[in-house]
């Protein structure tokens, strides 16, 4: 069963990579700009003028700030909504961790899945069963924009939550 895994995502990753023709520019973390310093912002942090709050936002989206999972307070009400449904339908969630295209694949895989984690311990905490709940790390294999620019990777650094 291992094996098979294994095998399954090695050809999954084989055919992302095949398809999106995009590398990695390793080194730097995830969010940082190309000086390395990681100030570079264009709008999507507090203060809810940014994708997946208010209006026009996708609200199965939580967006995160530069090599950051802490969910900021804009999405409270999106994921209280969530989990309220979640407890009243008993229905399952898919908690998928996104990161943007820079840092290793090995950083950017642990921290995709520290961001699914962070929001599955928030429906939990909200009252939603653990055994509703599956999270899996995408890294910087399915991004939302194949930009490279600073909103492209604002845009990438996410949480989504599939029912």
């Amino acid at each position: 069963m291992m094996v098979r895994n294994s095998f399954m995502t090695a050809l999954f990753v084989s055919g992302v990579l095949f398809l999106g023709g995009c590398s990695s520019s390793g080194g730097s973390k995830d969010g940082e700009d190309g000086d390395g310093d990681g100030s570079g912002t264009s709008g999507y942090g507090a203060g809810g003028s940014g994708y997946g709050s208010g209006a026009g936002g996708n609200p199965r989206v939580i967006y995160f700030d530069y090599d950051d999972s802490s969910i900021r307070s804009e999405y409270d009400g999106v994921l209280a909504t969530h989990s309220q449904n979640l407890i009243k339908s008993g229905g399952q969630v898919t908690i998928q961790g996104h990161t943007d295209e820079r840092g290793s694949r090995e950083y950017n895989m642990a921290l995709g899945e520290e961001r699914a984690h962070v929001v599955s311990r928030y429906l939990i905490n909200q009252g939603v069963s653990s055994s509703q709940i599956t999270s899996v790390s995408y890294g910087e294999e399915q991004p939302e924009s194949y930009d490279h620019n600073e909103s492209a990777w604002a845009r990438n650094r996410r949480a989504v939550l599939e029912y």
